[in-house]
């Protein structure tokens, strides 16, 4: 669930967008944005018998590599084989993050700030802003994506909700649902570092949830860092297993 939903949100736009693709396979997803930038390009939702992995891990090291652009391989609870993240790790892709993932029901939660679904494409420059300001500086990258998906981001029948507050008519807090393998997928959870520890992020998290049930989705699921696992745990989000996330480099070649 947890894997599934995770590769779904990173292919959907994939999908759609010009000189994006999905890499064709079976066992594997492998999403390729075409810009240089790891926040996009990633492989995730690996099923490998253990008896091949070490081939299929080879093989789809080579097939990201031969793109010259940096990946994130990401290793979740229903990965396979049980060792990936090890066997990774013997590949040479060093760890880049480790998370705890998360459940919970979904249901109304009291928002006490004013959040809402962007609906724009204004809007989504604005979410997609407040969301490039977690690296430093602001990452560009950032921007140019969601600027290059606004179209299929906004359209109707988009499995993704992009929750935006405003605090004086100035965009400081964002997140997003993604709807996919049954299930709410809460990603990119960002305030601006002024307006943190103001509640920013239980108010999204609690006015999504809110929105997947009115949207007939029952769980809800995200990936949490060290820090953030307590505020989850106030709005009923309990362990669910572990993401790695890898970090491939490009060929030097």
């Amino acid at each position: 669930m947890i894997d599934d939903n995770l590769a779904f949100h990173a292919a959907h736009l994939h999908r759609r967008a010009p000189g994006m693709t999905v890499l064709p396979a079976a066992d594997v997803l492998v999403c390729d944005s075409g810009l240089a930038d790891d926040t996009f390009n990633i492989v995730a939702a690996a099923r490998f018998p253990a008896a091949s992995a070490s081939e299929r891990i080879a093989s789809t090291l080579a097939a990201v590599r031969a793109t010259g652009r940096p990946f994130t391989w990401w290793v979740g609870p229903d990965s396979a084989p049980f060792d990936l993240s090890d066997r990774l790790l013997e590949a040479g892709l060093p760890v880049g993050e480790r998370e705890l993932a998360m459940r919970c029901r979904t249901g109304r939660r009291p928002v006490d700030r004013p959040v809402r679904v962007v609906s724009t494409p204004s809007e989504l420059a604005d979410w997609a802003a407040v969301v490039a300001a977690n690296w430093s500086p602001p990452s560009p990258t950032v921007l140019d994506f969601f600027a290059g998906t606004a179209r299929w981001s906004l359209a109707p029948g988009s499995p993704a909700r992009y929750l935006i507050g405003y605090a004086s008519g100035r965009p400081v807090a964002a997140a997003e649902v993604c709807y996919g393998a049954g299930v709410a997928g809460f990603y990119n959870v960002a305030t601006l570092a002024v307006e943190r520890r103001r509640g920013w992020a239980t108010a999204l998290l609690s006015f999504g949830l809110g929105l997947a049930a009115t949207e007939g989705y029952e769980t809800a699921i995200l990936q949490a860092a060290h820090q953030a696992i307590s505020v989850y745990e106030r709005l009923g989000f309990e362990p669910a297993g572990n993401v790695v996330e890898h970090a491939i480099a490009p060929s030097a070649g």
